[in-house]
């Protein structure tokens, strides 16, 4: 269940959707991006080198196409950041499109290798897991309340018996920007009243190719942010 089974065997591309010049969200800002990109991946079919057969001590890295660092070159990647930054080997478990629902069952389904440390980059609470498949929002199906519902369910069912790091993708920018300003009041009313103390939220101060994602100045943000959380609970433990 952790493979991402239709990138396995995938050749080496220069673009993913909707990194591409047809679906990005600024076209001038696309052809001016002066840094190289190609996707490529690992025999899992995550954007990533091959696993090391020693999991014992290895970071699993796990979220949506903000974690796969889609429009950004794979070395400034936030997990790839990190891994520079601590020494440690950070697995990237990035899913393009991927829900919240997905996000929790890799979660649970890593804590089978023991894991060290896992760092969880939530994804937008609309996306649900239908039959096997990620979906994206559906307001007929869904709605605000619902959704923040299911986040909340996920987030609990990660449990506490493993060192987890939570984090959320920025949320004041999105497809829709009156809906993601909905949803970032929604955040605010969600991590007051619910006492999700331990949750990472950073701002999106730039952007990759396809002006969507983030690029290398907000990786940095979040890997010091992570950083200094590890080190809060690494003090804590002694």
């Amino acid at each position: 269940m952790l493979s991402v089974k239709e990138k396995i065997g995938v050749a080496i591309s220069k673009t993913m959707s909707p990194d591409t010049l047809e679906e990005c969200f600024d076209r001038e800002h696309f052809n001016s991006y002066e840094k190289e990109i190609y996707y490529s991946y690992n025999s899992k079919g995550f954007r990533d080198q091959e696993w090391p057969e020693d999991l014992s001590e290895v970071i699993w890295c796990v979220g949506d196409s903000f974690t796969v660092g889609l429009g950004q070159p794979f070395e400034e990647t936030w997990p790839q950041l990190l891994q520079k930054k601590l020494g440690k080997r950070c697995l990237n478990i990035g899913e393009a499109g991927c829900s919240n629902d997905m996000i929790q069952l890799r979660v649970n389904e890593i804590k089978k290798y023991k894991p060290y440390l896992i760092i969880v980059m939530w994804s937008y609470p609309w996306r649900r897991l239908v039959d096997g498949k990620n979906v994206h929002y559906d307001m007929k199906d869904f709605g605000g309340e619902k959704d923040m519902d299911n986040f909340l369910t996920n987030y609990h069912l990660c449990g506490n018996d493993t060192k987890i790091i939570h984090s959320i993708i920025p949320t004041k920018w999105s497809f829709d920007k009156t809906l993601t300003s909905t949803y970032a009041k929604m955040w605010e009313k969600v991590l007051e009243k619910k006492n999700i103390n331990d949750m990472i939220v950073f701002p999106q101060v730039d952007h990759a190719r396809d002006h969507i994602h983030f690029d290398i100045k907000t990786s940095e943000i979040a890997v010091n942010l992570i950083i200094e959380k590890l080190n809060n609970i690494d003090n804590l433990s002694k």
